[in-house]
């Protein structure tokens, strides 16, 4: 990196128009200061998510509400740190940044600068100079990073405080519709067809941004096919030096077509070896952090009193988006009910930050502590074969038995006609997946 380079980038970015966005749930604060306090940000916004969940797309939307509220673009600094323009990148020469910057546009020297940095965990002790330029210069700094481990170990530690975290997913059934331009009116039957239509699409493909934008199936699955690629060499092979690459993608494999399973590292660790793999517990769980450090899967543990009770214990497993499912298990119409936990999992972890399954006899898919209550929530395709009715049912009847301060809920792809106990709510998937 020099700061020639660094110009023609400056210069490139001012004469180009920012890309057209469309809003997402998420806004980033782009207020450092401000009469209206509660508006006002003097923190290191940083944004973290699987690759290609739109991050970038969210930056520019922020450059932009920026530039409407009267910053003049100048003021404004992009970077992609995958940029190849840029390699090699060394940390020392990220000062190179502000002093190109001012050599370009010296009348700016005294006025504040908004700084935007993509992928920025690809550069050693990027946090060093984030801090202090934080800490010493009039800007306010916008982050990414596409791994976990960029929030939990760099973040907390490095900047002490000086940061705020935002966590994008890719697109919620909500944004999905907004995307495709389909307004949902409940008392249309035209709209009702249509969204159900949609509906499916969204638990087979799910929602990074450029598959719901596309049209043609085919492409879909290569895009997806692509992204589990991308993010299993790129944010696990070349991140961790993983030099079993067979282990790790039989492992990805059997992650993306179980959804909604218990996962046992013991049982793995067996039904691995019988296969002839070579290969120890250590690495089974070492390869599954990663999976979680790079988003791409998320584990939920049993729900007990003891720590040491919901380690011990298999966790369910889930995929941050549905279409993930798609490489590896190209028969859309399975398991059904199984995506639609799935998309429950999603919905439910973009709210809450601890959720659990719930075990005793008998299993509720979900568990989450809320406040002074517990909710209780079972997911299923239907309920009209009676076996289906009464496990689904009647595990959340004794769920709430177990735990009186509990809400009971089900959740089920359509409205059905068989009557359940007052207790337990039932949920249409397109009424929780809409809900706000």
């Amino acid at each position: 990196m020099n700061k020639e380079t660094l110009k023609y980038i400056f210069t490139d970015f001012q004469e180009k128009q920012l890309p057209h966005t469309k809003p997402r749930e998420l806004e980033l604060p782009i207020l450092s200061r401000g009469k209206d306090s509660s508006q006002s940000v003097n923190k290191i916004i940083s944004l973290i998510g699987v690759r290609r969940c739109g991050k970038t797309f969210l930056f520019y939307h922020t450059m932009q509400k920026l530039i409407d509220s009267g910053i003049d673009k100048r003021n404004i600094i992009y970077l992609n740190f995958e940029d190849d323009r840029l390699f090699p990148i060394d940390s020392q020469q990220l000062d190179m940044i502000l002093k190109a910057y001012h050599e370009l546009y010296p009348e700016k020297v005294a006025e504040k600068k908004y700084l935007f940095f993509d992928e920025i965990q690809n550069i050693a002790n990027w946090e060093k100079y984030i801090r202090r330029i934080h800490d010493t210069e009039n800007v306010l700094i916008f982050i990414t990073g596409s791994s976990s481990e960029f929030l939990s170990r760099d973040i907390s530690t490095a900047l002490r405080g000086r940061s705020i975290t935002y966590q994008l997913a890719p697109l919620t059934f909500r944004e999905f519709l907004f995307f495709k331009d389909i307004t949902y009116n409940a008392y249309s039957r035209q709209s009702q067809a249509l969204v159900k239509n949609e509906l499916i699409n969204y638990l087979t493909y799910g929602g990074f941004p450029e598959v719901v934008m596309t049209e043609q199936e085919i492409i879909k699955e290569k895009i997806l096919g692509e992204y589990i690629d991308l993010i299993q060499y790129k944010d696990m092979v070349e991140r961790y030096k993983i030099t079993n690459q067979y282990l790790l993608k039989y492992l990805l494999k059997f992650c993306l077509t179980h959804p909604a399973n218990l996962v046992s590292v013991n049982k793995l660790y067996n039904d691995f070896k019988a296969q002839g793999l070579s290969l120890s517990k250590n690495t089974i769980y070492e390869y599954l952090e990663y999976m979680q450090e790079s988003f791409i899967i998320f584990l939920h543990s049993k729900f007990s009193g003891s720590i040491r009770k919901q380690q011990q214990n298999p966790k369910k497993i889930y995929t941050i988006d549905n279409g993930l499912m798609l490489h590896f298990q190209p028969d859309k119409m399975s398991d059904i009910g199984y995506k639609l936990e799935n998309a429950v999992a999603a919905k439910l972890r973009q709210k809450y930050k601890d959720i659990y399954y719930y075990s005793n006899r008998f299993e509720v898919d979900f568990l989450i502590e809320k406040h002074n209550s517990i909710l209780l929530y079972n997911v299923a395709d239907n309920i009209d074969d009676m076996n289906t009715a009464r496990r689904e049912i009647t595990s959340l009847e004794k769920g709430r038995k177990s735990l009186p301060s509990a809400n009971a809920y089900l959740i089920l792809k359509e409205k059905t006609e068989r009557e359940v106990a007052a207790p337990i709510e039932i949920v249409p998937i397109i009424d929780f997946l809409l809900d706000e």
